[in-house]
């Protein structure tokens, strides 16, 4: 029956997930990656978005891993992006809870339906990494790569299938962190060093590290360097420089405490309180667990101070960490004051009703932005059929965390106007 209802709820997120992302039209990058970076001609295969991303490493970032995902489904289709993200969306949610609590404790109906509720209400950017296809490739379908180290830690640690000996399990482990490494700046170099810390936490309490998990870590750091080390990179930063270095420094360090806190104070707070009632209770506390969380939560935020770009964004993976962490100390809350099936029931129904009223607000509030931009798109299309060679439209901008701004330039050379009238066959002004 357990399992049963935390398949059920895992559905009924992806059946949200799925509504809201259908909803999301494509729009700013979306159009940049519609083409060949190589060639300037639209995708055409598999080795048009290959060719694209060799391109994209020179001249604009190392993020080739989650950009070739962007173009793969900009070639595919929108509708197959629309059933994989839902699919991605849930099983973020499962790992969450994995990670919570390794002996699967944690994955319960109410467990499910707290995390979404949660990141819901906590991701002022929500739908720009969840819902918009550029974004969630680069920031969702990012941090479930990103987070599968610790994923393998757990294994490795729980005596789960990274526990075990062979040649096939550590090539596994080593392709597998060697993608995590090539996905997002920060959350990637964030992930490496919580669990470089675990292990040398490990071998100062006197434990041997097998091999295979060495082997995982430095696969893991190579991913990151092939990253980083990308000629656009640092053609990026220096266009992003304004000020000198100690004045750049201060002013990132600045904003990344204040993102920090604004974006994982609650979870954080949260996960405090937690601590202090299983203190009180004289339950034992997942210490290990928990500041392995926090800590590539607050590492993967602090490394954006390296990072050519600081966006708000870049903490989806900080938010998801230390909700996590605090959904663990939840479950063991539940199970040191002994709370009742009936009362966690009664939790999970409640938590069913305010998930499914915020889907319901958000499909509101996606399908009038959809709608707004939709508008702007036809009359595109009927300044084409006219035979017009110019036509002007409006941004379609958005107070709702659940849709991203479409703010466009001025002129046909501006950006993203630069990129729609190729895309559009039509030069496109903004008003």
């Amino acid at each position: 029956m357990r399992r049963a209802a935390y398949a059920a709820a895992l559905l009924a997120v992806f059946a949200g997930i799925w509504l809201l992302t259908a909803h999301t039209p494509l729009m700013m990058d979306d159009y940049d990656y519609s083409f060949n970076w190589a060639t300037g001609e639209p995708l055409a295969g598999l080795f048009d978005v290959i060719a694209s991303q060799a391109a994209h490493y020179m001249i604009w970032g190392g993020r080739c891993v989650v950009h070739a995902l962007a173009q793969l489904f900009l070639y595919i289709g929108k509708g197959a992006f629309n059933v994989a993200n839902a699919a991605v969306y849930a099983l973020m949610i499962a790992m969450m809870l994995t990670l919570a609590d390794g002996r699967g404790g944690a994955k319960t109906a109410g467990g499910v339906l707290l995390c979404h509720m949660l990141l819901m209400a906590l991701t002022p950017f929500f739908g720009t990494v969840f819902l918009w296809l550029d974004g969630a490739c680069n920031y969702l379908w990012g941090t479930v790569l990103a987070l599968m180290p610790l994923m393998i830690l757990q294994s490795a640690l729980g005596g789960g299938f990274f526990a075990k000996a062979g040649r096939g399990c550590a090539a596994l482990g080593a392709a597998m962190c060697f993608i995590a490494g090539w996905t997002n700046e920060n959350t990637a170099c964030g992930v490496f060093a919580a669990v470089l810390l675990h292990m040398i936490y490990e071998r100062m309490r006197g434990g041997k590290i097998a091999a295979r998990r060495v082997v995982c870590l430095i696969a893991q750091g190579l991913g990151i360097a092939v990253m980083l080390l990308a000629p656009g990179n640092f053609a990026r930063a220096a266009g992003e420089q304004t000020r000198g270095f100690a004045m750049e420094m201060i002013y990132r360090l600045a904003v990344v405490t204040y993102c920090g806190l604004r974006y994982c104070g609650i979870p954080i707070a949260g996960a405090a309180v937690l601590m202090l009632m299983l203190k009180r209770k004289g339950a034992a506390i997942a210490l290990d667990r928990t500041l392995t969380l926090l800590g590539a939560a607050v590492l993967s935020g602090y490394a954006l101070i390296g990072s050519p770009v600081i966006s708000d964004r870049s903490f989806t993976a900080s938010v998801v960490l230390c909700i996590a962490a605090a959904a663990g100390l939840l479950h063991d809350v539940l199970r040191a004051y002994d709370v009742k099936k009936k009362t966690r029931a009664a939790g999970a129904a409640a938590a069913f009703v305010l998930c499914a009223a915020a889907v319901w607000y958000a499909a509101g509030q996606v399908t009038a932005h959809e709608a707004a931009w939709n508008a702007q798109l036809e009359k595109i299309e009927a300044a084409k059929a006219a035979g017009e060679s110019r036509v002007t439209v409006e941004s379609v901008l958005s107070g709702s965390r659940f849709a991203m701004d479409i703010a466009l330039g001025d002129g046909p050379a501006d950006w993203p106007n630069s990129t729609l009238s190729r895309a559009m066959d039509i030069e496109i002004a903004g008003e």
